[in-house]
């Protein structure tokens, strides 16, 4: 770093430098309105060492794979190993989703990403299911229908992210992976679950949340039981220092649950991950996921005591932005996704989906699938990126950004941690609503520019590609498919296995225990989600279900 008198001179330096950008913006009838990023943090035209002031390298940069992880987990980063490359899907049933799957698999796609599974709290032969059934998802009723779409696929080998929380889907997976003789404690995954704030006393008895975390941290030692997903509040227009702290804050919340109930710190943090989003501005979505890894990282050794160093890494899936995509000029959408995933893989990801450029339109298709599976390919072995870690670790702008990101995201969970468990989440609901809003207006006005919507649009008549020629599109056959089989699995389980189950899962929720052994059972006996959820409402109190907010719904659907 520069001595005082160097950075005395580079300061004027820059003032003499700044004049002349004043001077050539008023050449040109530019704005000299000063740009920034979406956490409002003025971006400056040019970056220099004065913009690292007191910046101490080991301290605050490190080297790769050490403390504080700024520059990622590993030492190599993805030249000892790559990242996890996934598409989230599931499309019609169990058997058109196997189908894809398998497609999927052998074009090179190394993690499986399953969306839709036991998302809704009744079976599809309910008349709310009309419609429903292959719309956003594979349609889950029993474990027939996870073991179909699981078919010929080595679960031992591949590692599953289950989109949502759904526990009856969860302990669906168990399930497959049981009668296949597979260890629990090599099954590799995550699910989608964080603690939300509900339950008895600060172990928060009765949520099952905090079960499924005591469960896998006792039975799947290489299951990620925790995957705290802000992707989707980021969708709604929030900051990337929002992203972060919202993250970060969840994360802990769900550790101070696990504390409460007597576990370890390091039997289960190493296996807390998140689920981040990748949106359009370059700079600070590279520097967010590296300030949020050194954030993380402090937090867990410095204030929370964890001794396992894989305790302090964060390590995260991002999924590119969905909110991005356009149904106007949708092959655009191309270009969107691969800069987003570029991002990502700067910002050192360990797993990472891209949507697909028709999802602003349908379902993907096959076709459309591959071709993300190919832009993270081409990231991977052509772009020469992966050859060094964090190969914009160093630049002024980077650097700047990630500790002004950090700083901004730590206020925020200050001012969060301040709030009562409830009213701190109502706080992360209402700015996201708030900033949905705002986005829109911004587009509306055009201050946010969309190509294709606000800007640079084209007729309908040009004759250009669209993507619009071939859509996925749901069909009613897959719903009578999905009823037929539900009957058949219903008339040849074992009826008194089938009571059993019941019997034990509604004395474990009303005993307030911890319900995943006891779902699981209800899995094995081939009760379908409907059944499970009903279940369990006829068991509780409608009262005291009403007040929680359609509690079932949160807790067995996809959250």
């Amino acid at each position: 770093m520069l001595d005082k008198e160097g950075l005395k001179a580079l300061e004027e330096a820059r003032l003499e430098y700044e004049k002349r950008v004043a001077d050539v913006l008023a050449r040109y009838g530019e704005s000299t309105e000063t740009p920034s990023t979406t956490s409002e943090i003025p971006l400056k035209s040019a970056y220099t060492p004065g913009d690292l002031e007191g910046f101490d390298y080991l301290k605050d940069l490190g080297f790769p794979g050490e403390y504080p992880y700024t520059r990622g987990v590993a030492p190599l980063g993805y030249r000892s190993r790559a990242w996890t490359v996934r598409q989230v899907m599931g499309v019609g049933t169990a058997e058109e989703t196997n189908q894809r799957l398998k497609y999927l698999i052998e074009q090179g796609q190394t993690g499986i990403s399953l969306t839709g599974m036991g998302y809704a709290p009744f079976d599809s032969s309910d008349p709310r299911a009309e419609g429903l059934v292959g719309a956003g998802g594979v349609w889950i009723d029993t474990l027939a229908d996870m073991e179909t779409a699981l078919d010929g696929v080595d679960i031992s080998r591949i590692s599953i992210n289950q989109t949502g929380n759904s526990i009856p889907a969860f302990c669906m997976i168990i399930a497959v992976a049981q009668k296949r003789g597979i260890e629990l404690s090599q099954l590799r995954g995550t699910i989608q679950n964080y603690v939300l704030p509900w339950g008895e006393g600060p172990e928060l008895r009765g949520n099952h949340y905090v079960d499924i975390v005591q469960y896998c941290a006792r039975n799947l030692p290489r299951w990620n039981h925790t995957s705290v997903s802000v992707r989707n509040t980021r969708e709604a227009g929030i900051s990337a220092a929002q992203e972060m702290a919202f993250g970060v804050f969840q994360g802990v919340y769900t550790i101070n649950a696990l504390l409460a109930r007597g576990e370890d710190i390091d039997s289960f943090a190493p296996r807390i991950s998140f689920f981040l989003n990748a949106e359009n501005q370059f700079l600070e979505e590279v520097a967010k996921f590296r300030a949020m890894r050194r954030m993380w990282a402090r937090l867990l050794r410095e204030k929370y005591g964890a001794k396992e160093p894989r305790s302090w890494q964060l390590r995260f899936h991002v999924q590119t932005s969905g909110v991005s995509l356009t149904a106007q000029q949708p092959l655009t959408n191309v270009v969107r996704a691969t800069m987003h995933a570029l991002a990502a893989v700067m910002g050192g990801a360990q797993s990472m989906s891209v949507n697909a450029f028709d999802e602003a339109m349908a379902t993907p298709t096959a076709f459309s699938q591959t071709l993300s599976l190919r832009t993270q390919q081409v990231i991977a072995f052509e772009s020469g990126v992966t050859s060094v870690v964090d190969p914009m670790g160093g630049a002024y702008s980077i650097e700047s950004l990630t500790n002004q990101l950090e700083e901004k995201a730590n206020e925020i969970v200050d001012k969060l941690e301040s709030m009562e468990g409830s009213e701190a989440f109502e706080y992360i609901s209402r700015e996201s609503h708030e900033a949905a809003y705002r986005r829109q207006q911004a587009i509306d006005s055009g201050k946010q520019v969309v190509v294709g919507v606000n800007r640079f649009q084209v007729e309908e008549d040009e004759d250009l590609p669209t993507g619009h020629e071939e859509v996925l599109k749901v069909d009613p056959a897959w719903r009578t498919k999905q009823i037929e089989r539900l009957e058949r699995v219903k008339r040849q389980r074992d009826q008194s296995l089938t009571e059993a189950a019941k019997a034990r899962l509604v004395a474990a929720y009303l005993a307030k225990e911890n319900i995943l052994e006891p779902t699981l059972q209800a899995a094995q006996a081939y009760l379908s989600v409907g059944e499970i959820v009903q279940t369990l409402a006829e068991a509780g109190d409608p009262v005291e279900l009403r007040r929680r907010g359609g509690f079932i719904l949160r807790l067995y659907g996809s959250g």
